[in-house]
């Protein structure tokens, strides 16, 4: 069916690993995706399944950065920023 729909071949597991990697990188909780997948431990899920996206990665570099220029801002007395947060913002 694959080769004539002219797609890639796919195995369950891998679908798998994808939808777990999206519902993190999309901020679902990691223990609701372990528990989902019915991990024992939550490390299984963060070790094995998780695989770090770049919108994920940017979003986290994004939210630190925002966190420091907050704290600078209230050490020189300026007002703070009032931009929402980098993680609450839309893609």
């Amino acid at each position: 069916l694959c080769d004539k729909a002219g797609v890639p071949r796919i195995a369950l597991h891998d679908l798998r690993h994808l939808a777990a990697s999206f519902a993190l990188a999309a901020g679902t909780p990691l223990p609701v995706v372990s528990k989902t997948l019915r991990h024992r431990t939550l490390s299984t899920t963060a070790n094995i399944y998780a695989e770090l996206t770049h919108l994920a990665a940017r979003a986290a570099v994004d939210a630190i950065a925002w966190m420091l220029n907050t704290a600078d801002r209230a050490i020189l007395g300026q007002p703070a920023c009032r931009a929402r947060r980098p993680w609450h913002q839309q893609p």
